[in-house]
């Protein structure tokens, strides 16, 4: 087996990574899904769910055989009819839907942008933020939180910079259930940022363009807050993806804040790539 390839639907989008079993080299694909927004009385909408699984369904064909399987996180473990989009996606492309617990979601983000190494991880999705502590692809401590950009934006959004003082309160209301161990997080000095919030602070700090590698920014609490602060001065219309961006910014910078991170780095690794690491890391064992 030279690759393996594996599809996990968030919040926002749907990613599809690709690993060359050998070398660990990796290709990204993705497709837009905003799931988390389509919901409405905690129901997929029917057009988000065949939009999804129509996704999928190109994704895996570009991707081709053989495939870990099609794993789903924050916004189908609150969805009702979760089984609606299970259906779909076999329909489409013949594929079975696993969804994620929050647990399993944090662990395979810690896996995935931290490896082997000693460190933190925060991936601040669409509908829920996970932050891991771990060595060595284990985890000691983690949590995965109902806070994310696109449930954040539902409630408090951000279009101008009044919004900011408010969204900044519930963010920093809901991190007061983080355990001891994760605030103290004693002896892990290094962090990682995953997820559409990174990617998008670290191409503004550096002015890059979609097709350049954000991999290894570094990010420090003053210049998010300075970026959330110039963003929520810039009118959005129509809406677009851009409008959730303001309150993921203010989910890093209660984050950054309450665990007194001075700086961490932005990458592109995410919970797919730790999926596909853990696999490897078992059928080697």
């Amino acid at each position: 087996m030279k690759q393996l390839s594996v599809i996990v639907i968030g919040s926002n989008s749907t990613r599809c990574v690709t690993m060359d079993t050998q070398t660990g080299a990796t290709q990204r694909r993705r497709t837009e899904t905003r799931l988390f927004l389509h919901m409405r009385d905690s129901l997929l909408s029917p057009d988000a769910i065949a939009e999804t699984a129509e996704g999928i369904a190109r994704l895996a064909g570009q991707a081709g055989p053989p495939l870990l399987g099609v794993y789903a996180t924050s916004a189908v473990r609150d969805a009702r009819n979760a089984d609606a989009l299970a259906r779909a996606i076999e329909q489409a492309a013949g594929l079975t839907m696993t969804v994620l617990t929050g647990e399993e979601e944090a662990a395979a983000s810690f896996c995935g942008a931290a490896g082997e190494q000693a460190a933190g991880v925060i991936d601040i999705g669409g509908g829920s933020t996970e932050i891991a502590l771990g060595r060595d692809l284990r985890v000691s401590d983690a949590i995965s939180l109902q806070l994310g950009a696109s449930r954040l934006f539902k409630v408090c959004p951000i279009h101008t910079p009044a919004g900011i003082a408010p969204a900044l309160e519930y963010a920093v209301a809901a991190l007061d259930t983080l355990p001891a161990p994760l605030t103290a997080h004693a002896g892990i000095d290094r962090f990682y940022l995953v997820g559409g919030t990174g990617t998008a602070c670290a191409r503004l700090k550096r002015r890059l363009t979609l097709a350049q590698s954000i991999e290894g920014t570094a990010l420090t609490r003053d210049e998010v807050y300075g970026m959330l602060c110039s963003v929520a001065a810039v009118p959005r219309e129509p809406p677009t993806r851009a409008d959730i961006l303001p309150t993921g910014m203010a989910i890093l910078t209660a984050v950054m804040d309450k665990l007194r991170i001075r700086e961490l780095s932005v990458t592109e690794r995410c919970n797919a790539d730790g999926l596909l690491l853990c696999a490897l890391r078992k059928k080697s064992s």
